[in-house]
């Protein structure tokens, strides 16, 4: 691979890196594959989204494709399946793709289908939270965060520090839930403002969290999946 740029050997310009492995395992350097890739879609007349650089659509009379890139996973949603093997017989060419079949689970997202459309729920991802928590066994409440409680970065430092790291691995996991959980937004915005040195203080709200979402789980307090139908989302 040519050097990278800003990091080129002054004395050997030409000279060329050995690429052990890629990012991902992907035999390709990424952003070349998914630039090839990209230019491919273009070429048989797809639009890149400006809302996701990773969404591209086509749009043809009736017929409506979308095509979502994830490193080297693709979703292809569309009105007929004979649009989407004419597709793939077309990507086939300059890619070696394997079809899967039916999407079923994606980024932790569960894609069930019904006489209405796509339901898309976190319940699994959900379960796997609290469960990486250690807190599969707790007590489940109804509410997110209580009322009254006001975090600061001095709350609760007189108690010590907490595993950092363990602190923001559950904080992104909890971020992530946000997208079909917005009922929990503002709770886990809250405590993720003390990623940077989080104390006892902030893993005990942290754990009320857990235990909301644990709650929702066990006996379904709120609402937890998405529904899609003629392209709109129906919460």
């Amino acid at each position: 691979m040519c050097q990278p740029p800003g990091y080129a050997d002054k004395v050997k310009p030409t000279w060329v890196c050995k690429l052990d492995k890629a990012l991902y395992g992907l035999k390709q350097a990424p952003r070349a594959w998914y630039a090839c890739l990209c230019g491919k879609l273009e070429s048989l007349g797809f639009v890149p989204s400006k809302g996701d650089t990773s969404l591209s659509y086509y749009r043809k009379g009736q017929h409506v494709i979308f095509v979502l890139v994830y490193v080297d996973d693709i979703v292809v949603a569309n009105s007929s399946k004979k649009t989407t093997n004419a597709l793939l017989k077309d990507l086939e060419r300059d890619f070696a793709l394997k079809d899967l079949g039916d999407l079923h689970y994606f980024l932790g997202i569960e894609v069930k289908r019904s006489r209405d459309g796509l339901i898309l729920s976190q319940e699994r991802y959900a379960t796997k939270v609290v469960q990486r928590a250690g807190m599969a066994m707790s007590k489940p409440i109804d509410t997110p965060m209580a009322s009254f409680e006001k975090l600061s970065v001095t709350d609760g430092a007189r108690l010590g520090p907490v595993d950092a790291r363990r602190y923001r691995s559950v904080g992104g996991a909890l971020q992530y839930l946000t997208l079909m959980r917005s009922y929990i937004s503002f709770s886990v915005n809250k405590v993720c403002q003390f990623l940077h040195e989080p104390n006892k203080t902030h893993w005990s709200v942290f754990k009320h969290i857990l235990w909301y979402v644990k709650g929702v789980l066990d006996f379904g307090y709120q609402v937890s999946t998405i529904l899609i139908h003629n392209g709109e989302c129906i919460q």
